[in-house]
């Protein structure tokens, strides 16, 4: 006895679904291995201008797009300072500056003007991941993926309180260099 299952209009024999699910889930007829991702360099990625547009999302408000101008440089001591003006909602635009410095390979230490504690994060691959806590004793989780190309990334950041996230940004980074 043979078994035949009916989709989009085919019949299909219990055999072939197999063999049709794999072609269907790879895209084509063979398998291709996909290239791991370059690693991303945030000095490089930041050093000049960048600007980003997104969304924060926050309980119990409403949503609020959000823009950022940066202007990255490289210090003689390899750390970076990026200098921005950060625009949320109807909000006046605030300075921002960020320093960071690669302690060793794939980590990092920094400061943010509006944070009440140094920065800390890891590199790996084209992912930075970043956390810090802001000055209002919000814990932040950021994570900056850059996209193939390294012209734009993707920044999340999830921001809690008493370990429940209250916020959320959604951005895309894009150097304007």
């Amino acid at each position: 006895m043979t078994t035949t299952l009916r989709a989009r209009g085919f019949l299909l024999h219990a055999g072939a679904v197999p063999a049709l699910v794999l072609v269907l889930l790879s895209g084509s007829s063979t398998l291709q291995a996909q290239a791991p991702a370059a690693r991303f360099d945030p000095a490089a990625f930041f050093t000049g201008r960048t600007t980003s547009e997104g969304r924060l999302t926050q309980i119990f408000a409403s949503d609020k797009a959000t823009r950022v101008s940066t202007f990255g440089t490289r210090q003689a001591d390899g750390s970076m300072v990026l200098d921005q003006t950060v625009k949320i909602g109807d909000q006046p635009e605030r300075p921002r500056t960020w320093r960071l410095r690669e302690t060793s390979p794939g980590r990092f230490t920094g400061t943010i003007s509006d944070a009440a504690n140094d920065l800390s994060g890891t590199l790996s691959g084209n992912t930075l991941t970043l956390t810090y806590t802001m000055d209002n004793n919000l814990n932040v989780h950021q994570v900056i993926t850059a996209h193939p190309g390294g012209q734009s990334a993707q920044n999340v950041m999830r921001i809690r309180r008493f370990g429940i996230t209250v916020a959320r940004l959604t951005e895309t980074i894009r150097r304007a260099d």
